[in-house]
């Protein structure tokens, strides 16, 4: 099943990097090495493809640090060369700065890798000013359906929302899938859960078993993965971190640790409480979730789950276009009013999102908080098909299929 994907239009596209060299970070097995050959061999350039795994390319490179100028033929200007993984290399920020300081006026880089390559980036600046950063996550709802994106007139928020008369029967068809399945494209495609079961064993197996213990010097690899299998009944709620120290019988700052771990290997990621301009706020503990939606337990959490991924997805998007530098905040007052979701930009909160599976009732706390906060737009997000109900200026029930029809 070919599904093509949306970083194609801005990462791989001139328009949006401008002579620079285009890094793709994101996480294993999400489609980077998979959407970068096809996007050469429609160019014709499939042989420009330079995996660093490969004993063969590491040999060409001891011989020739400059070696894959020889595969490029002269009669295509400025062509593509990918060079995948080549953050394994020692001192690989030094070699592509000579490629890019020598050959980036003649030759379009694109760089990929999943964990490594977004940790060792941030180490040091030798590289800054010669390349954008895209992130390649999990599969959405358009995508899936084969809807294009035009990256020129994406809706964003501070735009005002063109409310479409039906949702498209594609995206909700999608949406169920990617619900039962995961948005990984292997186990997507495959499309049996007994597949994505294995699937996601092994996943997590390699993470935990390769990524891990080449990035951080963490000890307890066990202990981390209990860590793991108590984050799904937890999703979606303030997480103490005190109420894990006695079932992991590990200290508050290990688990801290181990969480960035988490995070860093792209298997859990968190938002923080939103707390400006709100009394009583709850400050400090994050909400977790996974990248593979399929990790959190019962439809209603899932959904959620699904809604966080799918809303990342959406702000990175904007924020590649060159928007305001927008993110994801959850908000959560001490005597338990709450907003799942908050979109904001440096300032101020631009959307809010209240997330229910079923419920197709108003939540009180998602008009209260709009009001109290001035926010244009709010939208209470139901799996209900078809449904878009406006309560008040600005507020809206909606189903999931309807919300993604309009939205990225």
């Amino acid at each position: 099943m070919k599904i093509n994907r949306w970083i194609e239009k801005t990462a791989l596209s001139e328009e949006f990097l401008r002579g620079r060299m285009c890094f793709i970070a994101g996480p294993r097995q999400v489609g980077k090495t998979t959407t970068v050959k096809s996007f050469l061999s429609a160019a014709g350039q499939e042989k420009h493809y330079y995996n660093w795994d490969s004993p063969l390319i590491k040999k060409r490179f001891a011989l020739n640090p400059y070696f894959f100028i020889e595969d490029l033929p002269s009669e295509i200007k400025n062509p593509w060369v990918a060079l995948d993984e080549i953050h394994k290399y020692p001192k690989w920020k030094n070699i592509l700065k000579g490629y890019y300081d020598e050959w980036g006026d003649k030759i379009r880089f694109v760089v990929t890798g999943s964990a490594r390559l977004d940790l060792f980036r941030k180490s040091g600046d030798s590289l800054l000013g010669r390349y954008f950063l895209f992130r390649m996550l999990p599969l959405g709802p358009r995508e899936v359906a084969g809807l294009a994106v035009d990256a020129q007139n994406t809706w964003f928020p501070g735009q005002p929302l063109q409310v479409i008369p039906t949702a498209s029967a594609k995206i909700g068809g999608a949406i169920e899938a990617l619900l039962h399945l995961a948005g990984y494209p292997e186990p997507f495609s495959a499309g049996t859960q007994n597949f994505c079961n294995r699937w996601r064993g092994q996943h997590i197996s390699l993470i935990l078993g390769e990524d891990l213990r080449d990035l951080t010097k963490i000890e307890h690899i066990q202990k981390l993965e209990t860590l793991l299998y108590l984050l799904p009944e937890r999703v979606g709620a303030p997480l103490s971190l005190n109420s894990l120290t006695k079932p992991l019988a590990a200290a508050f700052g290990s688990i801290r640790l181990w969480l960035e771990a988490l995070k860093m290997v792209y298997l859990i990621f968190s938002i923080s409480p939103w707390a400006n301009a709100v009394s009583r706020s709850i400050l400090k503990e994050e909400k977790y979730y996974f990248w593979d939606w399929g990790m959190a337990e019962g439809p209603g959490t899932r959904f959620e789950n699904f809604m966080a991924v799918q809303l990342a997805r959406m702000i990175s998007f904007w924020n590649e276009l060159g928007h305001e530098p927008y993110k994801l905040y959850y908000l959560r007052t001490k005597d338990g009013r709450e907003v799942d979701f908050v979109i904001a930009d440096r300032k101020k909160p631009k959307m809010l999102i209240e997330v229910k599976e079923g419920d197709v009732s108003l939540s009180g706390n998602l008009a209260y908080f709009q009001k109290k906060l001035g926010v244009d737009l709010a939208v209470q997000v139901v799996l209900k098909k078809n449904v878009c109900i406006q309560k008040d200026r600005g507020l809206y029930i909606m189903g999931a299929d309807r919300f993604f029809s309009m939205v990225v």
